[in-house]
């Protein structure tokens, strides 16, 4: 699925990219996101979301596009686009719950 390299970039760095409009910088705004990274996965509140973001999300593109740890919002396009695929699913809270799916996510990162 692709997503904008702008959306990548501010949740990567914690920055609000100037080129995303309000709704992109939201919660709704992010969710697909983290459904393509992590189809299946829930979270009950905006503490489970930020939790999903801390322990998943950020880890997972960080060790995908460490480039964008690096580049300056300048030097994002406004229109660029990325392919983002799936980390590892979760059956609902499973990526919270299960010590076997969190031992699979961090040999996932090791080897991404």
């Amino acid at each position: 699925m692709k997503f904008k390299k702008a959306l990548i970039w501010s949740c990567m760095t914690g920055k609000p990219h100037p080129s995303l409009n309000k709704k992109e910088q939201t919660i709704e705004g992010v969710m697909p996101l983290v459904e393509a990274l992590f189809p299946g996965v829930n979270y009950y509140s905006i503490t489970g979301f930020g939790q999903v973001m801390r322990e998943c999300v950020i880890p997972a593109l960080k060790k995908r596009f460490p480039e964008l740890l690096t580049t300056s919002a300048e030097k994002i396009k406004p229109t660029a686009m990325m392919e983002v695929a799936a980390v590892l699913p979760s059956k609902g809270y499973e990526w919270q719950d299960s010590a076997r799916w969190k031992t699979k996510f961090e040999k996932c990162l090791a080897t991404a």
